[in-house]
């Protein structure tokens, strides 16, 4: 299980970036917010290809921005600079704005034993994320 939150975590930042909420925020502004974290390079080009090639709205951005706000704050509440710093519930408020942040992509999260897959309405996988490492597939 902790694999897979981990996991989460990963992919929920790669997907929305934990930057300050700003207001009509656009798919450019999410990219920016990514450019400006950790993350390692293949996951900012993984959201990088996806944003450029789906239309986001104002609208979805802006509530994109609400849950990395959220999920963010879970994260400054408990001081925390890893996972291991990380109580079950701040895991499961993560997972929770994830799934609420692919929502608004119209994106469902599937969560197996070896991987996160993000698929689109249409059923196509969008991303992967190994449980293990922070490769992308």
């Amino acid at each position: 299980m902790k694999k897979v939150i981990v996991s989460l975590l990963f992919a929920f930042v790669l997907f929305v970036g934990a930057q300050p909420y700003v207001a009509a925020a656009t798919e450019n502004d999410i990219i920016k917010t990514l450019v400006a974290t950790n993350l390692p390079s293949n996951y900012v080009q993984q959201a990088k290809n996806y944003l450029r090639s789906n239309d986001v709205t104002a609208e979805e951005a802006d509530q994109i921005n609400v849950h990395i706000n959220n999920a963010q704050a879970v994260v400054n509440a408990r001081g925390a600079k890893s996972m291991n710093q990380l109580t079950k519930a701040d895991k499961q408020a993560i997972l929770a704005e994830l799934t609420a942040t692919a929502a608004v992509l119209d994106i469902t999260v599937t969560v197996t034993s070896k991987q996160v897959v993000f698929s689109g309405a249409d059923g196509i996988v969008v991303a992967a994320f190994p449980t293990k490492g922070n490769g992308v597939k």
